[in-house]
C-alpha cells in the first residue's frame, strides 16, 4: 500500500514538473516572440528617422548654400555701396546682386513625422539608451529651438528689411499670363549712398550671419544622430 502511494505521488510530482516546465517554456517563447516584436518594430522606427534625417540634411546643406549665395550678394553691395566711382560698377551686376538681396528670406523645416509617431508609441521602444536621449535631444530641444530662432526672431530683421526697400524703391508689376512679376525700379545707382540702404545691407547680413551657424550646428547634431542610427541597425 505504501508503494502504491509512493509512485503515485511521485508521479504527481513528475505531472507537476512537467506542467511547470512546459509553462516556463511557453513564457520564454513567448518573451522571445514580443522581445522580437519589439526590435522589429524598433528597427523600423529607426529606418524612418533615418530616411527622414537624410533628407532633412540634404535640406539644410542646400539652404546653407543659399545663405552663402545671399552673403555673397551682400558682400559685393557693401563693396559697391564703398566704391568712390560709382561709374566703375556694372550695373546688371548690382541689379542682380540688389535682386538676391531684395527676394532672399530665411527660414527652416524639417521632418517630424517619423520622431512623433516614435514619441506617442513610445520612446521606451529605443532600446538604446544613448541613442534615445539623443533623438529625444534633437527633435524635442534642438530643432524646435532653431525653429524659433530662425521663423520667428530672424524673420523679425527679414520682415524690416522689405519695409526698407519699401522706403527706398518703387517696384514695378506687370502680367506674364497668370502670374504677376515684380521688379525693382531702378533708374540709377545713387541708392548706393543712401543711409536707407546701408540699413537694408546692415539687416540682411544680421539676418544671413546669425541663420548660417545655428543652422549648420543642428545639421552636424543631425549627421551624428544619423551614424548612431546606421550603427545601430546594421
Amino acid at each position: 500500500m505504501q508503494d502504491n502511494v509512493r509512485k503515485y505521488l511521485l508521479y504527481a510530482l513528475g505531472e507537476i514538473f512537467l506542467v511547470v516546465i512546459g509553462i516556463l517554456i511557453a513564457l520564454q517563447i513567448n518573451n522571445w516572440n514580443e522581445a522580437r516584436k519589439d526590435r522589429a518594430f524598433e528597427i523600423r522606427m529607426l529606418n524612418e528617422l533615418k530616411v527622414s534625417l537624410e533628407n532633412d540634411i540634404k535640406n539644410f546643406q542646400f539652404f546653407e548654400g543659399i545663405i552663402e549665395e545671399w552673403e555673397e550678394s551682400i558682400f559685393y553691395l557693401v563693396d559697391a555701396s564703398n566704391t568712390k566711382d560709382k561709374s566703375d560698377l556694372d550695373i546688371d551686376s548690382v541689379r542682380h546682386h540688389l535682386d538676391e538681396v531684395w527676394g532672399f528670406g530665411v527660414y527652416i523645416a524639417y521632418n517630424t513625422g517619423p520622431y512623433d509617431a516614435l514619441k506617442s508609441s513610445g520612446l521606451n521602444k529605443i532600446s538604446n539608451d544613448t541613442l534615445r536621449n539623443n533623438i529625444a535631444e534633437l527633435y524635442s530641444f534642438s530643432l524646435p529651438s532653431l525653429d524659433i530662432w530662425i521663423n520667428e526672431i530672424i524673420r523679425g530683421t527679414v520682415n524690416a528689411k522689405f519695409e526698407l526697400f519699401d522706403q527706398l524703391f518703387d517696384v514695378q508689376i506687370t502680367r506674364d499670363g497668370q502670374k504677376l512679376n515684380k521688379e525693382l525700379i531702378v533708374e540709377d545707382l545713387n541708392f548706393l549712398d543712401s543711409p536707407v540702404f546701408k540699413d537694408i545691407l546692415n539687416k540682411s547680413s544680421n539676418s544671413t550671419g546669425s541663420s548660417k551657424d545655428p543652422i549648420k550646428q543642428s545639421r552636424i547634431r543631425m549627421e551624428k544622430l544619423l551614424a548612431m542610427i546606421e550603427k545601430e541597425i546594421d
